[in-house]
């Protein structure tokens, strides 16, 4: 006898077998989520305020080399991160509430925009001119944005997947 089929697919919508795959993607949100909301805070506390430390003559050298060295500790999963968020309420388990989605949803779209339409042009403007006081301040501010939204996105995942998989009472009643 197989233990196989029973854990290769469930019973899912209106009784036919399907994959159950949003259990998993749902816990590797989570780590993702989690993962680049502490890049985001070590940027915050760390990266962004170091910019203020290099000498003026070396700051274009130095945000190149930093540049050259996050595309993927940074920028590939938090993009993943941002949209797959912003995808939760479509793939999200049916067990997770609608409003827990919406959190999660929110927190990608907000980190996307303020990454897309606010950091990015900081990045791209220092790499123009050198180290300038106000951008850095900018980027800064627009860092705290996105930190403070995928915090959001991380403690509603964390609660959805802590939450997912366990029998509601009202499941438990019926049965």
């Amino acid at each position: 006898m197989s233990v196989l089929p029973s854990i290769r697919s469930r019973t899912i919508d209106r009784g036919s077998p399907r994959p159950d795959w949003r259990r998993p993607h749902l816990v590797a949100l989570t780590a993702l989520t989690a993962y680049s909301t502490g890049v985001g805070w070590q940027a915050q506390a760390v990266s962004y305020p170091l910019f203020r430390a290099v000498a003026p003559e070396d700051f274009l050298a130095y945000h190149a080399q930093y540049n050259e060295a996050i595309p993927l500790v940074v920028i590939v999963p938090g993009f993943l991160s941002f949209l797959a968020c912003a995808a939760f309420p479509w793939t999200r388990p049916a067990d997770v509430p609608r409003g827990l989605a919406g959190v999660v949803a929110g927190s990608g779209l907000v980190s996307l925009v303020s990454t897309v339409a606010w950091a990015i042009p900081r990045h791209d403007r220092l790499d123009r001119i050198g180290q300038d006081e106000a951008t850095i301040a900018s980027l800064i501010d627009a860092n705290l944005v996105r930190s403070l939204a995928l915090t959001a996105g991380a403690v509603a995942l964390v609660v959805a997947t802590s939450r997912s998989g366990r029998p509601s009472r009202i499941t438990s009643s019926i049965r």
